[in-house]
């Protein structure tokens, strides 16, 4: 009886050790969730965005969207120390001098500001405000002109853009297209999963097998500034870089 205690409590440490990422993830966007409520009735917030389009089934964790822009939101539950480049394909945190990469939050956002422009029919990038939002027990040490902030920066974040980019009328169309776009069935939500599941795996493999996952050309081994790292044989017409450790 004792063992099958154990067997189970094992069991369950695994599983939750396994789950533990996408817990830490909706948390995270839970708690982004109810700060955005703060915001005034000037802005609409739409939490947990799957998205049907030509590129596939993008995720987005947050769109706000107000007269003054749609300001579209990637949240990272993350805590440490957080590095990373506004062109670098991944970014480091740092917890206690463990290091893990992670993918460009930007891009992320890139992505979907893209995927939005197609489902809104909209022409221009101009409209959208894309910003990455993390823990607040993060520090963030990245340089970039974009918006890297932490969970209490948001409000104002957002608040300080006053100038109009669309009229009353855009506002409701969009809201209207988006809202419509929230509902998805559980397949849908799993199939988004395994795409993202064989994306990373993909790359993991091309990566491993020293080929770069963006162009499909070799990696090389250089020096840089900060160490060495890996990059694409194919520069500077493809500027995929990995830092090693």
């Amino acid at each position: 009886m004792q063992f099958v205690i154990i067997l189970i409590a094992f069991i369950l440490i695994i599983i939750f050790r396994i789950k533990m990422p996408s817990i830490k993830g909706r948390f995270g966007e839970n708690k982004v969730s109810n700060i955005l409520k703060r915001l005034s009735d000037e802005y609409f917030v739409i939490n947990d965005l799957l998205l049907k389009t030509s590129r596939g089934t993008p995720q987005i964790d947050h769109v706000v969207i107000s007269k003054y822009g749609i300001f579209v939101i990637e949240t990272k539950n993350y805590t440490g120390w957080i590095y990373g480049g506004e062109n670098a394909e991944d970014w480091t945190k740092n917890v206690y001098g463990n290091k893990y990469s992670f993918r460009n939050p930007l891009k992320q956002n890139y992505a979907h500001i893209k995927a939005l422009m197609e489902i809104l029919g909209i022409p221009s990038s101009s409209v959208f405000i894309p910003i990455v939002a993390f823990s607040n027990q993060a520090d963030i040490k990245v340089q970039c002109s974009k918006e890297v902030i932490n969970f209490y920066e948001l409000i104002r974040a957002i608040s300080c853009y006053q100038q109009e980019r669309l009229t009353d009328s855009e506002v409701q169309e969009y809201i209207r297209k988006l809202s419509n776009s929230t509902e998805y069935s559980k397949e849908e939500k799993k199939v988004h999963i395994s795409n993202i599941q064989n994306e990373i795996y993909k790359k993991n493999e091309n990566l491993n097998n020293g080929i770069c996952p963006r162009c499909g050309n070799k990696l090389v081994s250089r020096n840089g500034k900060y160490g060495t790292f890996l990059g694409c044989s194919n520069y500077p017409n493809c500027r995929f870089t990995k830092h090693l450790y």
